[in-house]
């Protein structure tokens, strides 16, 4: 049951999204043929002449405008929009990690920073 309804489905989309469901016109098709083979004036007409009649030259017959509006691949689909977008995706890679030992150690002493270097600007101009 669940193939069954899964398949109506695609079919449905299928259908009403691309260009396959003009061949659900195809007995309008028919149908204008038959109307145009029963014809007097039309009655010789060939199915390969009524294709040329109808989709090759640019001429219009006065009586079945409507009609042929309602025959497969005679109008545009406009209602399916295609948006493509690109996005510059930003390069990066995992490296890893460094890791540092040192064996040598840094001694600070207090005579390196004397107090009163760090002092004197703080202190007002003399006269010397």
């Amino acid at each position: 049951m669940k193939k069954i309804i899964s398949i109506s489905f695609l079919l449905i989309f299928v259908c009403a999204n691309t260009e396959l469901g003009e061949m659900l016109k195809f007995p309008n098709l028919i149908q204008h043929f038959v109307k145009h083979s029963t014809n007097k004036t039309e009655h010789s007409l060939s199915f390969l002449g009524f294709m040329k009649n109808h989709y090759d030259s640019e001429k219009t017959h006065s009586d079945s405008d409507q009609h042929d509006e309602k025959l497969p691949f005679k109008t545009t689909n406009t209602n399916v929009n295609t948006i493509i977008a690109f996005e510059i995706q930003p390069e990066f890679s995992f490296k890893k990690p460094i890791s540092f030992t040192s064996d040598k150690t840094v001694v600070l002493y207090k005579d390196f920073y004397k107090s009163s270097y760090s002092a004197c600007i703080w202190l007002p101009p003399k006269l010397s």
